[in-house]
């Protein structure tokens, strides 16, 4: 597998940020529906889908389906049925797409054939750390590189099976929602029920999708509080008509980097709001950002709203924030709107998964000038009611990017970004005054 391509973006400082924007299609969400069109049966239509989907699409026509491009962010595409896959003919490489290569491998370990995926995501063997068990037992057999499963890596040898088994699946440890998706989606040629427990839940993109492509999903919370998603497998899917929401990632570094410092507000319509993807909104709001979201209506689909980010009377204020909610991006914006707030923000209850990012986080915000501190589950940044000096080069992972190119719009001098970041959050920004260049 190769490394991820590391390039540097340089954020320069701006005048506060404002303005209208368009924001990118989900690219997870799109991800999602083009796979569950390719298993319906009938000609589906999916709009607003950003960039980068070729790569999946080459794919899923290797396997059979029909996909064509509409035009900017339109596809239509004729799918196969469930269990309707073909062998495809060579190795399927979906590049840097972590989430095209998790949603593939689930959905080939029940589909019958043998079929070589491979991806260069950083993620790819942690998600075969933990999705390659329970596929197993369901009946697909895996040959990845690497030394057996603690240890696996792409490209990987899926062997699908002609007679999978349905399964009851619930982790050792918390799994991103790309695990579920795959058991959810190898289910789909399963006879039976398929079950998949979560102690507390991810994003639910993909059961959002299964209902609107006609699957029989249900969710329900378990006598111990946890939570459990079930798929009856082997029912065919109906065609769907899917509009991809504006991707939550994307607006928090725009809303944080317009929240630094009073300027004239920020517009962003038709936003995806998924409750999984906007705990940072709530924190935004506690530290006084005037931020308000008119919810449009949707149907089955994703829930959407537009934002609106008022002007602000006066700098944001340090703020108490119990942590585990937040993604490691959203834990990254907290901080660097913290480093422009009066007062000390202090983020407790960091999650294992959490406190892997705060090391990185803490170098990086220091060498801009930032006060920050970490003990073993907290985390604490003192803010000087202003932005603070910049002018530092961070190395950080995609994840933490975006929230320094926020910070670099307002710091006194640029900050530089070494990472394997998404354009579309860069030319986000821009959009609405930024000034950041690939380096």
């Amino acid at each position: 597998m190769s490394a991820p391509a590391l390039s540097t973006w340089i954020s320069s400082p701006v005048p506060p940020l404002g303005g209208a924007a368009v924001v990118p299609g989900d690219a997870a969400i799109a991800a999602r529906a083009l796979v569950l069109a390719a298993l319906a049966v009938g000609e589906s239509r999916v709009t607003g889908a950003p960039a980068g989907l070729e790569t999946l699409a080459q794919a899923l026509r290797a396997l059979g389906a029909h996909l064509e491009r509409m035009g900017e962010g339109a596809w239509r595409i004729h799918g196969v049925g469930v269990g309707g896959l073909r062998q495809a003919p060579g190795l399927l490489d979906v590049g840097p797409d972590g989430v095209a290569f998790a949603l593939l491998a689930g959905l080939l370990s029940t589909q019958e054939g043998e079929t070589f995926l491979t991806t260069s995501h950083p993620a790819a063997a942690a998600f075969l750390k933990a999705a390659l068990p329970p596929l197993s037992r369901m009946g697909a057999a895996f040959t990845p590189a690497g030394d057996g499963l603690g240890a696996a890596h792409p490209p990987l040898l899926v062997r699908g099976t002609a007679r999978p088994v349905p399964v009851d699946h619930r982790p050792l440890a918390p799994v991103a929602c790309e695990v579920k998706s795959a058991l959810l989606l190898a289910a789909l040629n399963t006879a039976g029920r398929t079950t998949v427990v979560e102690d507390s839940p991810t994003a639910d993109h993909t059961e959002r999708l299964l209902r609107q492509f006609g699957a029989a999903v249900t969710a329900r919370h378990q006598p111990d509080g946890a939570w459990a998603v079930s798929v009856d497998g082997q029912r065919e899917l109906r065609p769907a008509r899917v509009a991809v929401p504006g991707d939550a990632s994307l607006v928090g570094a725009a809303l944080v980097a317009a929240a630094l410092r009073s300027g004239p507000g920020v517009a962003l319509s038709h936003v995806g709001v998924n409750e999984h993807r906007i705990a940072l909104f709530a924190v935004l709001r506690d530290m006084g950002a005037d931020l308000t979201a008119q919810d449009q209506p949707v149907g089955e689909g994703e829930p959407v709203a537009d934002l609106r980010l008022q002007p602000q009377a006066r700098p944001l204020r340090g703020v108490e924030v119990a942590a585990a909610s937040l993604s490691a991006a959203e834990l990254a914006l907290v901080a660097v709107a913290a480093s422009c707030a009066g007062g000390t923000t202090v983020l407790r209850e960091l999650t294992p998964r959490l406190a892997r990012t705060v090391p990185p986080l803490v170098a990086a915000l220091g060498a801009c000038g930032v006060t920050a501190s970490a003990a073993t589950d907290v985390l604490t940044i003192t803010g000087g009611g202003g932005p603070p000096r910049g002018g530092a080069t961070v190395g950080v992972d995609a994840d933490l990017a975006p929230a320094f190119l926020a910070l670099g719009t307002a710091a006194a001098h640029p900050v530089a970004v070494r990472a394997d970041l998404d354009p579309a959050a860069a030319r986000l920004l821009n959009a609405l005054g930024a000034a950041i260049t690939r380096g």
